[in-house]
């Protein structure tokens, strides 16, 4: 018996790095994946990683998030040829731009927002209606580098995860009747092609300080990118029911302790993005 038997899980972004890697674990698991991404022949390759599903076959579609109208044909064809999913993963993501504000292209920037923000607004939007009534909603989205501290000259990519952050605890509230799960992933540092361009951008572009940091990073391995993994099965499965709007580190959080699930289950504000103002939150020391 897997985690997530009998359950359909769609995965956007899911032909390579992180996204793939979460479509095989769902797949071991026990679920029929739908793998979604721009490139349909990485996709194919995934497909074929995956193996065969005990079920429903898994399947692929490409697809570029961040068009509403080709997100909008996806959940018709979704609603046709699968009928009902019970989770959705957002994994689909760019980095953008790299260089100061004044220096880069605002149609790149642009880019980056319409894909890792607002291709998480429109597959939401376009998939709730797909997951059955009587079940429990999962989604997953995935945050990155600058949601909780500063990312400069990253800003299209920084400012885009922290928009997926706060559209994630407030769709959480908005779905709060309606048995839905809804959080957000940091990965931390896995190594992926995002770090290859900012070896490619050098250290006048990507700053000294970061471009040292992803040389070691890369050097040293990076976050696993199990860590990631293993939290958004857990996160998809029913081990996780009840706890929602949440922003959780994958290598930095205890996760799987008990004592955390339950402190995320009871406490509103933590492991959420707030001002620390000296009125309602503190910083200690």
């Amino acid at each position: 018996m897997g985690l997530l038997d009998s359950r359909v899980i769609v995965t956007t972004g899911g032909s390579l790095g992180i996204g793939a890697e979460v479509a095989k674990a769902c797949a071991a698991e026990g679920a029929t994946v739908i793998l979604a991404s721009r490139t349909k022949a990485a996709l194919e390759k995934t497909l074929r990683e995956l193996g065969p599903s005990d079920r429903q076959p898994h399947t692929l579609y490409p697809l570029d998030v961040s068009r509403p109208d080709e997100v909008r044909d996806f959940a018709h064809w979704l609603e046709e040829k699968i009928g009902r999913i019970h989770g959705l993963v957002n994994c689909a993501g760019i980095y953008g731009p790299i260089g100061k504000t004044p220096q880069v292209s605002m149609e790149k920037f642009a880019e980056a927002v319409a894909v890792n923000f607002l291709g998480t607004v429109y597959t939401c939007q376009a998939l709730l209606p797909l997951f059955p009534a009587a079940a429990r909603k999962k989604i997953v989205n995935f945050s990155g580098g600058g949601a909780a501290t500063p990312f400069p000259c990253y800003s299209a990519y920084a400012t885009s995860k922290i928009a997926v952050v706060r559209f994630t605890e407030n769709l959480a509230l908005e779905l709060a009747d309606e048995a839905a799960d809804v959080n957000c992933i940091a990965p931390g540092f896995v190594l992926t092609r995002f770090h290859e361009e900012t070896l490619a951008a050098g250290p006048e572009r990507a700053t000294p300080a970061f471009f040292e940091a992803t040389k070691k990073q890369i050097a040293g391995g990076g976050v696993p990118v199990e860590k990631a993994v293993r939290l958004t099965v857990f996160l998809l499965s029913s081990l996780s029911d009840g706890i929602t709007g949440k922003f959780i580190s994958a290598p930095w959080d205890p996760w799987p302790e008990q004592e955390f699930q339950e402190r995320l289950r009871r406490d509103k504000d933590f492991a959420t993005l707030r001002r620390i103002d000296d009125k309602t939150f503190f910083k200690k020391g």
